[in-house]
């Protein structure tokens, strides 16, 4: 299965190893991404990484509402960047629960779960934005959780084996999916 039709197409399924692949991709994009940005000394260079992106984004967001002014730019392009982040691994989800005989369930809760955490950290980091550096301890919450959050559902779906319509039999080799053209 070629890349971008790996990370960036819905459509399909996809086995074990296949699925941690893209996964390794994705991390690899993303460090190259944030090397590209911070050489160039763009603010949204830490957006790119999986666990410290959103917890920079969710602090940057807590100190735009408390301030009351608009986005900037720079926290918009981090915004961006983790949305493009976490279109990916939805994709990749998907694909790998569809493999799994799992559907729309894990990749829904993955996301619920995960925009609960951030929101609560969000919203921990919003009370305390006038304490200094009291701010950092929900940032570092967020990272903590956010880890945690990935590795279980991650580590979850990545371990499932592939769905065996005939119980009893056993599955040697799946089939691959390939996304239409």
């Amino acid at each position: 299965m070629r890349a971008l039709s790996l990370l960036f197409d819905p459509r399909g399924a996809i086995d074990r190893r296949t699925f941690w692949s893209g996964l390794l991709q994705l991390a690899v994009l993303g460090l190259a991404i944030d090397l590209g940005l911070a050489r160039l000394g763009v603010d949204p260079a830490l957006a790119a990484l999986p666990v410290v992106g959103d917890a920079f984004v969710i602090g940057g967001l807590a100190g735009q509402v408390y301030g009351g002014t608009a986005p900037d730019v720079a926290l918009t392009s981090a915004l961006l960047i983790v949305a493009a982040r976490y279109y990916v691994v939805a994709c990749l989800m998907l694909k790998r629960s569809r493999h799994a005989g799992q559907g729309l369930r894990p990749t829904i809760a993955f996301g619920l779960v995960n925009l609960a955490v951030h929101g609560l950290m969000g919203l921990w980091a919003w009370g305390l934005y006038g304490e200094d550096m009291a701010v950092l301890v929900p940032m570092f919450a967020d990272m903590a959780a956010g880890a945690l959050v990935w590795a279980i559902f991650l580590g979850w779906l990545g371990s499932r084996r592939a769905w065996n319509p005939l119980p009893g039999t056993r599955v040697f080799r799946s089939a691959q999916v390939k996304p239409a053209s």
